[in-house]
């Protein structure tokens, strides 16, 4: 079953990761600098507000007198008005000074409670005299405002980017080993028994390493219980052959002492030692297959589909065969590929009335070559193509045989390095495609 790339694990991690890192830095960054800047406004503002207050306490000292401060501009003016803003931002707009001493206040207003946020400052002006200075904090970008304007700074550009760059080498990590094993269990699974982790998976101290380790022992056990399988049925196979010949001549010699009436039941029997015999003869097929050699010797095509289209042309003259022949090379067995492709046409030529033409094509594309046999009989339905290659599989419909013609074609293929599949709908033909890496 194909993946939807919204459910990818690549893409669940990545997103995860990306937001909950963007996340965590965006808001780390906004708090710290939320807080330095506080810092910030909070020093520059102590310090003009000093800067003012020692110019008026020196002309208090100087003249005895200060001039009434100016009412505040109208709030409302002021936050509209954006140059102003900026260059009052630092400017204190509520100051108060008051003597230590005597506890008189010589500029400002007289009640604090007026000042949202005060902030309470000493000077000490040039004839030592302590002053108390009190200085309004509250003209500041509000919080909202200001985290707006975080997230539309280039800061937040770059955290993107620094997240993105994380999450992904993160999913990188997990994922990418996570897909060559994948690989490893689908080799495993189209029949490469052979099929291990690389040392770089095995060797890995963490979980995934783990996994692979479990797998090559999975896939060392798999192996070993089908071989000693396939060794039991050749056994098996062969010991059957000796008494069913011993059969076969007792029911020869008795069939020599029974009236003619009573011969059908002695050719009843050699009917079936007969079919004993075939399915004997297709175990043993499957079972040899292991046992050939797997070159990597460069061999013809037109040299295999020739003889076998010769071949079907004569002991199966009313299924045409349609062949056109390509100058493409193979590497492997040819053998491997004759029994493949000649169980495929028994196939087809048995399961279809007579008269039904049969094609074989060939191609290459993207770095393939694809040999097509089609039909144009019954066609199969999508259950019965996703059971078609297991041995011993018969539909209904189609009782001939022993079904393991088409797991041999397949098992045949799987040695060349090769896959067979096939596709098909009820009433339109059968296509089975034979794929070979180049």
């Amino acid at each position: 079953m194909k993946i939807r790339w919204y459910k990818r694990l690549f893409l669940k991690i990545f997103m995860t990761v990306w937001l909950t890192s963007f996340l965590v830095i965006a808001l780390t960054a906004f708090v710290i600098g939320h807080l330095s800047e506080q810092e910030r406004y909070r020093d520059v503002l102590s310090a003009k507000a000093l800067g003012q207050a020692e110019l008026l306490v020196d002309r208090y000292e100087r003249t005895g007198r200060l001039p009434s401060p100016k009412p505040p501009r109208d709030r409302r003016h002021f936050h509209n008005d954006r140059d102003d803003h900026q260059e009052r931002r630092y400017f204190p707009p509520k100051l108060q000074i008051q003597e230590k001493s005597s506890g008189q206040v010589i500029y400002g207003t007289k009640d604090e409670r007026e000042f949202r946020n005060p902030m309470v400052l000493s000077l000490v002006s040039d004839t030592r005299q302590e002053y108390r200075v009190v200085v309004e904090t509250d003209i500041r970008p509000t919080l909202v405002a200001k985290l707006f304007g975080f997230f539309l700074s280039v800061q937040i550009v770059l955290l993107i980017v620094v997240a993105g760059i994380a999450a992904l080498l993160i999913s990188l990590m997990v994922v990418r080993p996570v897909n060559r094993l994948r690989q490893y269990t689908r080799d495993l699974y189209t029949g490469d028994l052979s099929a291990r982790t690389d040392d770089c998976l095995s060797r890995r101290g963490d979980e995934i390493g783990e996994l692979s380790r479990e797998f090559n022992r999975m896939a060392e056990y798999v192996e070993q219980t089908l071989q000693s399988n396939q060794h039991l049925l050749q056994d098996v196979s062969h010991e059957l052959r000796a008494p069913l010949a011993r059969l076969q001549m007792a029911a020869g010699l008795a069939g020599q002492h029974l009236p003619e009436e009573d011969r059908e039941y002695i050719e009843r029997i050699n009917l079936e030692c007969d079919r004993i015999n075939r399915l004997i003869d297709e175990i043993l097929s499957l079972s040899r297959l292991e046992q050939m050699e797997v070159s990597d010797q460069d061999f013809a095509l037109n040299s295999v589909i020739d003889t076998l289209a010769q071949d079907y042309q004569f002991s199966a003259a009313e299924h045409p065969l349609i062949w056109t022949p390509v100058d493409y090379r193979l590497k492997g067995n040819p053998a491997l590929l004759e029994r493949a492709l000649n169980n495929i046409l028994g196939n087809a030529v048995k399961h279809t009335p007579e008269g039904t033409e049969i094609c074989i094509s060939a191609e290459q594309l993207d770095g393939k070559l694809s040999i097509s046999v089609e039909d144009k009989g019954p066609g199969l339905s999508q259950e019965q193509l996703d059971k078609m290659f297991k041995p011993f599989v018969r539909f209904t419909e189609q009782q001939n045989g022993y079904g393991l013609g088409l797991s041999i074609a397949q098992r045949a293929v799987q040695l060349l390095g090769g896959s067979l599949s096939a596709r098909s709908k009820p009433g339109a033909g059968l296509t089975l495609l034979l794929e070979f890496p180049l």
